[in-house]
């Protein structure tokens, strides 16, 4: 591994403190009692931060529209041009679908078997860096902080990914 000129350290540096103040304004944001409030949310994090990476990686973005496309064709977009682990594609649409649910029905209750619906989309791969983040919470775990923390991780890997590893 070559070593960093102070160019790159100083760009790196840059990444890192970007990221942590997108963290921190996603955990205000996503931060709430109430299962809509963060399954919207964090369905509108995941949506803007595949839209972004879509764009980054199109050569002319505007071609396409981006920012005219629904969450599905935005999402198979993404993972069909192979711009993030296609394990984490059911995740990702598990959480839009409970979104639209909220969508038709304002008074959709999301539950503890809602929630083992959407675990049991989590690959073993997710499911081990999900449960990396779910080990800084104090136990016992509420339903509401495992479906923060699983919002968390797919956006997390988006951004990280993304702003991390290519920008290196």
């Amino acid at each position: 591994m070559k070593e960093m000129n102070k160019t790159e350290l100083k760009k790196l540096d840059g990444n890192v403190s970007e990221f942590k103040n997108k963290l921190e304004k996603f955990h205000l944001d996503i931060n709430s009692e109430s299962p809509m409030q963060i399954i919207l949310k964090g369905n509108l994090y995941i949506e803007y931060a595949l839209r972004e990476r879509l764009k980054k990686h199109l050569k002319n973005p505007d071609i396409l529209d981006c920012d005219k496309l629904t969450f599905d064709q935005l999402a198979k977009s993404v993972f069909s041009l192979g711009l993030l682990p296609i394990d984490i594609f059911k995740t990702v649409m598990k959480v839009n679908y409970i979104r639209n649910l909220y969508s038709i029905n304002l008074k959709y209750n999301f539950n503890e078997e809602e929630y083992r619906k959407l675990e049991n989309t989590f690959s073993p791969d997710f499911k081990e860096m999900y449960l990396v983040f779910l080990g800084t919470h104090e136990y016992p775990v509420s339903t509401l902080i495992k479906l923060q923390t699983a919002i968390f991780t797919i956006w997390q890997l988006i951004l990280n990914r993304y702003n991390v590893l290519e920008n290196m």
